[in-house]
């Protein structure tokens, strides 16, 4: 028979042992607790962001806190995190988690693209076009990062920097028959905040002329008759129409024309937006330069720079247009061809009507 006292013994040790037992359980579930919490902070830490703790230790935050602490660029858990952010009303520590994500793992354009969308839904401007350069630098032939940096740009009050990249999004867009309207809408208001409205009509001029069946609309008509008679524009005028054999071997059209009254052989281009000219024939014919201005072309030998500017009258035959939009490029990147001195592009085409046939092609006036 065991004594009263021995069961009161072996009770309290049996106490004790679950006593010690369970407290071990406790302060290993704090210390995993207290490991987790400091592994959290580390991550935001490196993404540079603050987080109270009642959204940090929130699902699905944490989750996606805890992935990035394991994989720290793993670009599936970021995307995740800046969506989970937003959500969840944190918009600015978003934009500095994919931010610092990019510079931390080596660049990466998604993260800076998302942080440039929700850096304008915040209206900060200037800092939206800063990350929007840093994704052109990583992405410097890709139109989307000049069409953020424009639209930072045209919101922030600078629309001459707007104009430029609008300009170079659309030279770098790849199939300009998939080409929405909004850069040449945009870049004609940004044309429009200048008080140049004029210069307006070009854009929507060539929008209209990439498709006149679909872009041809009362909309598009309406803009630019609004802008011609703001900026009383003088239409181009013409003779009737002028036809241009097409090289039998080359597929290539020589024109003669003149540009401010100088003549200039020039090569047909109907995939420019602008009538471009080589830097010594622009200085020739006295066309005004931007020197501040900076765009990027697609040229036959690749990407090439070049400045806007404009030449008074443009004259091809018995087609003139006058204050026509033009890129000047140095000589050595406007490799156009011994003896040629520019392209003729669109900012004079689209104000006529232009078609092909397999031999020739005619240019007239629009009716």
């Amino acid at each position: 028979m065991v004594q009263p006292c021995l069961i009161r013994l072996f009770s309290v040790i049996g106490v004790s042992l679950g006593l010690n037992v369970l407290g071990g359980s406790f302060l290993a579930a704090q210390t995993k607790t207290g490991s987790g919490t400091e592994s959290i902070s580390a991550v935001m830490r490196e993404l540079s962001i603050n987080l109270p703790t009642d959204v940090a230790e929130k699902s699905p935050v944490r989750l996606h806190l805890e992935e990035l602490g394991r994989e720290h660029c793993d670009q599936k858990a970021i995307e995740n995190l800046g969506t989970a952010l937003e959500k969840v009303g944190y918009r600015r520590e978003a934009a500095k988690a994919h931010i610092s994500f990019s510079t931390n793992c080596g660049g990466h354009a998604p993260s800076l693209r998302t942080a440039v969308n929700v850096l304008l839904k915040l209206s900060d401007y200037p800092r939206a076009v800063a990350v929007a350069s840093e994704l052109i630098k990583l992405e410097p032939f890709d139109d989307n990062g000049y069409y953020l940096r424009a639209v930072a740009h045209e919101r922030g009050g600078s629309p001459k920097k707007a104009i430029d990249d609008y300009v170079t999004a659309v030279e770098l867009f790849g199939n300009k028959d998939r080409i929405s309207s909004v850069s040449y809408l945009a870049m004609a208001r940004s044309y429009e905040k200048l008080g140049q409205f004029c210069e307006a009509v070009l854009p929507v001029e060539t929008w209209v002329a990439l498709n006149p069946t679909r872009n041809d609309t009362s909309q598009t008509r309406a803009i630019i008759a609004d802008y011609t008679a703001k900026g009383r524009c003088q239409p181009a005028t013409g003779g009737g129409e002028e036809v241009f054999p097409i090289s039998s071997k080359s597929r290539v059209i020589k024109l003669a024309a003149t540009v401010n009254g100088v003549r200039a052989n020039l090569l047909l281009d109907t995939g420019a937006s602008f009538l471009s000219l080589k830097q010594a024939f622009a200085q020739r014919a006295k066309v005004q330069v931007d020197p501040e201005s900076t765009v990027r072309l697609h040229t036959a030998n690749g990407i090439a720079d070049g400045k806007r500017g404009s030449a008074a009258t443009v004259q091809l035959r018995t087609l003139q247009a006058k204050n026509v939009l033009v890129v000047v490029q140095s000589d050595d990147q406007a490799t156009y061809g011994d003896g040629i001195d520019g392209l003729l592009g669109m900012s004079f085409l689209s104000r006529f009507k232009v078609t092909f046939d397999s031999q020739t092609v005619k240019i007239s006036n629009r009716k």
